[in-house]
């Protein structure tokens, strides 16, 4: 399989609604019961496939958090992952589940996330995108500069995400997959968007 083609297939795989209700009954204690959409955007917005991410607490799916775009790229054979912010991410709130709305972002409504870039690999039927060593992703959240480790797997139907939120001084995780990875099924595909964009 040739890296178009495993791009190709990665994208699709990651297109959907996700859950992790099973995992949230399991272990109530470590994980919040999340939906999680990743919906295809415009291919002319980055002049490559690219993604519109967001997440929900299942109990109040209407205030859905953390927009962001996730732009795939082959870069010197391999696949990587460039992660875009929103400027004003209250304006795409929501648009994880509206489709009309993902074809009027813009370039200008998005900015590249310093240090926010993941190297993809395949294995035992899996993607896994992974920081370089000495990546350092951060972002302003509350006009405070936050740092986050980035990553995650994905299989043709479920979704493991490692994202988490750390202390800058620390090193130590505060927020996100503290004691194990977030495993979601999915519930909805939006694969085949890719192509129509």
């Amino acid at each position: 399989m040739n890296i178009s083609s495993q791009l190709l297939q990665l994208a699709s795989w990651m297109a959907g609604e996700f859950s992790n209700r099973e995992q949230s009954l399991d272990q109530p204690v470590w994980f919040v019961n999340l939906v999680w959409w990743q919906r295809p955007i415009p291919f002319n917005v980055l002049g490559s496939i690219a993604i519109f991410a967001e997440q929900a607490n299942a109990l109040i799916l209407d205030r859905p958090y953390r927009q962001r775009i996730l732009q795939f790229v082959k870069n010197d054979g391999k696949i990587q992952i460039k992660y875009w912010g929103f400027k004003d991410p209250v304006t795409w709130t929501g648009a994880g589940r509206d489709q009309d709305r993902l074809n009027q972002i813009t370039i200008n409504d998005i900015e590249p996330l310093s240090g926010c870039l993941l190297d993809v690999t395949f294995d035992n039927g899996r993607y896994k995108a992974e920081m370089p060593k000495d990546a350092k992703c951060c972002f302003q959240y509350l006009n405070e500069s936050r740092q986050v480790i980035l990553g995650f797997e994905v299989s043709a139907d479920e979704f493991w995400s490692g994202d988490r939120g750390i202390n800058a001084d620390t090193g130590s995780a505060i927020w996100g997959a503290i004691v194990d990875l977030y495993k979601f099924s999915k519930t909805q595909d939006f694969g085949n968007e890719i192509l129509n964009k």
